[in-house]
């Protein structure tokens, strides 16, 4: 098997209390696949995941309802056709309730492939 991954934000420091978009990645296969989230900063921050039919976060539609990531923890959040519907374009959004004063957000997108 090979595993691949796609960062949407790598070391993204967030200072302040907007929306902040992440890059948009692909999710290629009707396969699932895991969204891990590392939330290095001073404060908790609301993280939504987003897909889109196209390479755009122009008229995305939400795939997992808002879920908090404890300042200083990483969670993974695995999408499956089945249960979230499937987009080929994924991406998440990040928003601090406190403006933070330190650390940075990564979050990677981890497919596997299976091999011939």
């Amino acid at each position: 098997m090979t595993v691949s991954y796609q960062h949407l934000f790598l070391g993204y420091e967030i200072r302040d209390t907007a929306t902040h978009e992440s890059g948009v990645g692909e999710w290629p296969h009707l396969s699932a696949v895991t969204i891990y989230i590392e939330n290095g900063h001073d404060q908790d921050l609301t993280i939504t995941i987003r897909g889109n039919k196209e390479r755009t976060t122009m008229g995305s539609v939400e795939l997992v309802s808002a879920f908090t990531v404890s300042a200083g923890t990483a969670v993974s959040y695995t999408l499956a056709p089945e249960t979230t519907g499937w987009l080929p374009y994924i991406y998440v959004t990040a928003k601090a309730a406190t403006a933070p004063t330190t650390g940075e957000i990564n979050v990677t997108i981890i497919t596997i492939e299976k091999e011939a």
